[in-house]
């Protein structure tokens, strides 16, 4: 009995796994232009703190200004990482990007979404 149950339970657990696993990317960031706001709107998008990081110091533009001058989509840095769910990239500009608990539909996470990145110029 005991390896019956182990057995429905790993099978579960394995078979949720595989169910999130594949719709984790629900939206697609995609540059509007290739001006130096939007490139960091991206390397935020991308959740990834070393590519911010890189970009940053590609551009010379230092925490401080992109924090507090620079807008993605008309949001503050601090509400558009906030409102996507950044935390690594937020973590590392020193924001409090809390996210939001929202129930989602899973026949819907199917369709991904393309969202247009643009900074302020």
């Amino acid at each position: 009995m005991n390896t019956l149950t182990t057995t429905l339970c790993t099978t579960l657990l394995l078979g949720t796994a595989a169910l999130t696993s594949t719709n984790t990317e629900a939206a697609q960031f995609v540059a509007a232009d290739n001006s130096p706001g939007t490139q960091i709107c991206m390397a935020v998008a991308s959740n990834k703190p070393i590519k911010l990081s890189m970009t940053m110091r590609e551009l010379r533009v230092s925490k401080k200004v992109a924090t507090d001058k620079l807008s993605c989509n008309n949001m503050s840095m601090e509400n558009f990482a906030g409102t996507y769910g950044f935390n690594r990239t937020a973590k590392l500009l020193n924001l409090k990007a809390e996210t939001n608990t929202s129930i989602q539909d899973l026949a819907k996470l199917d369709q991904q979404t393309i969202m247009v990145v643009a900074g302020s110029k």
